[in-house]
Parts: C-alpha cells; structure tokens; sequence
C-alpha cells in the first residue's frame, strides 16, 4: 500500500490533552488508537486556529522491535500529524497500539511546509534531505518509507537540521526484493524566538533496547521533534519519538526478534525556543 493511502487511514477516538503551561498558543496533542495485530493509522489533530509545527509517535505493546512507525507525517493542510505502525513481514502474534502526537500551535512567522521525494532505490539503505526555503528555518519534520507492503523497510532517521530535514531507511535482517524510496517533510519557519536545537544520544552499546531524552534549557519549551538510530543496520526499530513534556524529547528502540549483537545508540532532537 502506497505512503498516501496509508497515511489516510485514521482509527481510533482522538484523546486530547491539555495546552502546554508557559508557551502561550503551544500545545501537545496525543492521541492512542486500538490495541490489535494489523496495520493501522493514528492521527492527532491540532486545535482550531492552531497548526502542526512538529510531531512524532510510539508504538506500545508486543512485538515492538517488529512494529516500524513507517509514516510519520504531518496531514495535508496542518490539521493533525499522522503515525502508521506496520509489522514485519513475520508477523506479530500479539497486540500492539500506535500513538501519534502533534505540537499545534498558531502559526508562527513565515511558516510553510515543504515536500520531496528521492529517486526509488534497490539498495540496501538510502537518505533524502529537504531543504527549507532560503532564510527560514526548520522546526518540524516528516518522513515515510514507501515500496513494501510491510515493514521489510525500516524509517529510521527523521533529522532537524537547521535549515533542512534527512530521512533515512534501512532494510531489514532479511532484506527486500523490491524497490523503494523515501517521502521527506520539513516544517519551516522564520527563525523562532531564542531558537535552539539541543541533541542528545544514548550510550552505544549492544542493549536490546535503549532511550534517551533531550532536554530544552530553562526559559525554553520543544517546538519541534526528531530522531534516529545510528549503528542499527536493519535491525533495530524506533518505538517512541515524540514530545514526552513541553520541555523534553524522548527517543526510543528496541532491537528486532533475532537481536542484534553490535553496538548502536539512539539520538534525540529537540527544537527549543521562547
């Protein structure tokens, strides 16, 4: 199924958390979709008079290092950010829930959203960069992995550079046949009020799972969210990238059923302003 059609798909009753103290008109929006094995859809969605700026998701339940979080994109229009779990092609025998989470706020100076594509690819890993148009500044990304009918190809790298964003995929153990490529979204704007991006990694090592989270400095609150493995070669997932607080980004991921004996870390992005 290609990347748009899936990122159509939206199950579940929105559950909306509240506005995020202190960033007047900033707000997280999280919202879980139903606990099952198939492929699925959720969407969180801004409120109005408010825009996507920035989102991520995770993935809860069995099977985590099998689930990919293939599409992670803002919707058409900036109403709701969108997250699509897939298993791989050995399926899952237990249950497993996507939730997806948006920062909505009102859009700020200069705001547009950018999108590309890169050439399809049989390769075993490949990489696209989206840049933001001159002068402004990215502060949210997308991406999706499209070509495999499950999660054969792993989105594992969704970047915030300063004025662009990278989204990487990766094969899985087994590899895939076919080809495929990669759909890259950037959020940009004006540069933000005492804007700053703070990145911090995991330990490398070769832990089953690992997380680590990204802090804003005082005075600053996470307008815009990112990720990746590094090290991982296929075998490793991402299950949790996302705006965990209004001042922190957690990223998470777990190793798929065979393991992985090789070290490799994760690295979280927070964009942080005023």
């Amino acid at each position: 199924m290609g990347g748009a059609a899936l990122s159509a798909l939206v199950l579940g009753q929105l559950a909306l958390t509240g506005p995020v103290a202190a960033v007047p008109g900033l707000s997280i929006r999280t919202t879980t979709g139903p606990s099952n094995s198939v492929a699925k859809s959720q969407s969180a969605t801004c409120p109005t008079g408010t825009t996507v700026i920035g989102g991520g998701g995770a993935i809860t339940g069995s099977g985590l290092g099998q689930v990919g979080m293939d599409i992670m994109l803002p919707l058409a229009g900036g109403s709701a950010y969108s997250v699509t779990g897939r298993e791989d092609e050995n399926g899952v025998a237990g249950n497993w829930a996507v939730t997806a989470s948006a920062l909505c706020a009102p859009a700020p100076s200069g705001l547009v959203t950018v999108s590309g594509s890169s050439a399809p690819s049989f390769g075993t890993s490949n990489w696209f960069e989206k840049s933001c148009p001159a002068g402004k500044h990215a502060i949210g990304v997308g991406g999706a992995v499209v070509g495999a009918s499950s999660s054969e190809v792993i989105l594992e790298d969704l970047r915030i550079q300063q004025s662009s964003v990278v989204v990487a995929g990766v094969e899985d153990g087994t590899g895939f046949a076919g080809s495929w490529w990669l759909d890259a979204t950037a959020i940009c704007a004006d540069p933000l009020p005492g804007e700053q991006r703070v990145v911090d990694d995991s330990s490398y090592s070769s832990a089953a799972v690992q997380s680590v989270v990204a802090t804003c400095p005082a005075g600053t609150r996470v307008h815009g969210v990112g990720g990746e493995i590094l090290g991982g070669e296929g075998q490793v997932r991402l299950t949790e990238m996302r705006a965990t607080s209004s001042t922190t980004v957690t990223v998470r991921a777990m190793e798929d059923e065979n393991g992985f004996s090789s070290n490799w870390k994760v690295r979280a992005y927070a964009v942080c302003a005023n």
